[in-house]
């Protein structure tokens, strides 16, 4: 056989016969469409995490010089490390080899090794996988707030209508009331269904405080439930059907089944991380982040910084603000400037609405004169305030900003509806209606 007929033959069969992800499918698009620079780009990074459609066809592209120097060697040797396992396509691979001259057969034979030791399925796990540990042995149990007094939340009349039951959960912080601040949505299913109607109910309850009120700015969690029957059947099946679907590989599938699963039909030996790293490995960028997360925390593995930083930097590289900000943050901490302005750009740049209001917060807090309080003001803009958690904090700090920036009329109305949300649920604190009667004064003296 022909190898252009081969190559053709198994380009086809890895982009349809493989379950694919959004990354894999968008390298395969652009190479169909005839954009083979970032078709390449996508191939690279996903052959350098162990993805084997991509890391053959990176060789293929290799071979045909299609959006590269034509390299038959790097050809060769990716398409091997790609077959290294199943040995499916030792006739094509011999076909390749005999089409070298005797140097390019040493030089390919050298490269495939050095790709082995780095890319290989032994290396990535050693480089790249948790070291898993029983999801009870993380501490996260410590952190659950407990209800003293709540309040029934409204259940959406659409979703009621159609059967729809979900969840949402929420990390905050506890006034010395119990009351909860700073809310925060970790997550929620079916998106964003029962987020708002959580949020209107959770911020009236009151929770346990810690006797040790150094304790106050712990951070908390509470998940809380919208079912329509005990026996949460609809629930039930939608894992069952995504749990099927992870377990023939689709990585998507693998992802919500590790951020669902454990909510809907809690098993003791279930571990999230495990289901993370297999979806990661397959490039779903919100996966990589999420299992770095993990690696950092040591929530279902143990702690392993280098590696969170490594799944941080795949999933920065497709333009995910949080990772991007993550990034940042930890070489911050580190005093590793260089690095960490480059990636506190990026996060800038992604405009993801998920970490506009921290962002801004953070840039606030940073206090660099690279960051005008303009900017500041436009990043904080990017948050969309139907998702905010908590939009009295949203609503101060914009007034802050306005006032600090000499915007009086907008830091005015900033901070009433601040202050007309906060009556929503208690009464307006004092400091709040100092702060309003601050900016109005200064509107007038305007």
């Amino acid at each position: 056989m022909r190898i252009a007929t081969k190559i053709a033959c198994l380009l086809i069969l890895f982009t349809t016969s493989i379950v694919s992800h959004a990354t894999f499918e968008d390298a395969v698009k652009y190479y169909e469409e005839g954009n083979h620079q970032k078709a390449l780009t996508e191939f690279q990074a996903l052959a350098e995490i162990g993805h084997k459609g991509a890391q053959f066809n990176l060789g293929v592209m290799y071979l045909e010089g299609t959006g590269v120097q034509s390299d038959p060697v790097k050809a060769h040797a990716w398409i091997k490390l790609s077959d290294k396992k199943p040995q499916q396509e030792k006739a094509f691979l011999d076909e390749i080899f005999q089409q070298l001259n005797q140097k390019q057969q040493q030089e390919a034979d050298f490269y495939f090794t050095s790709l082995d030791t780095t890319f290989s399925e032994e290396a990535l796990k050693l480089a790249l996988e948790p070291v898993y540990k029983p999801i009870e042995e993380s501490a996260t149990s410590s952190n659950n707030a407990k209800p003293l007094k709540t309040f029934a939340p409204e259940y959406p009349l659409e979703a009621a209508m159609k059967g729809v039951e979900g969840w949402s959960q929420f990390a905050f912080k506890l006034d010395q009331e119990g009351t909860p601040t700073d809310i925060q949505v970790m997550d929620a299913y079916p998106g964003d269904v029962f987020v708002k109607d959580s949020i209107a109910a959770i911020s009236k309850w009151q929770f346990e405080t810690p006797n040790d009120k150094s304790q106050l700015n712990k951070i908390y969690k509470y998940r809380l439930s919208f079912e329509l029957d005990k026996n949460n059947r609809k629930n039930r099946s939608i894992i069952s059907e995504v749990k099927e679907k992870a377990e023939s590989g689709d990585p998507v599938a693998q992802y919500y089944y590790a951020k669902y699963a454990p909510m809907v039909d809690p098993e003791e030996e279930f571990n999230p991380t495990i289901w993370l790293y297999k979806s990661a490995q397959q490039g779903i960028a919100d996966a990589q982040y999420e299992l770095a997360i993990n690696l950092l925390e040591g929530e279902g593995c143990e702690e392993d910084k280098e590696k969170a930083i490594s799944w941080l930097i795949q999933s920065a590289s497709g333009n995910l603000g949080r990772s991007q900000f993550k990034l940042a943050k930890l070489f911050f901490q580190v005093d590793d400037k260089e690095k960490a302005y480059f990636w506190l750009d990026k996060a800038i740049q992604s405009n993801d609405q998920e970490i506009a209001l921290e962002l801004a917060e953070y840039l606030h807090e940073l206090n660099d004169s690279k960051y005008s309080l303009e900017l500041i003001i436009e990043q904080l803009k990017e948050a969309d305030l139907d998702k905010v958690a908590y939009p009295v904090k949203h609503h101060e700090f914009a007034a802050k900003l306005y006032f600090l920036n000499g915007q009086f009329a907008l830091a005015v109305e900033s901070q009433e509806k601040a202050n007309k949300v906060m009556r929503k649920i208690k009464r307006v604190p004092d400091y709040m209606q100092d702060t309003l009667a601050q900016y109005e004064k200064a509107l007038a003296n305007s």
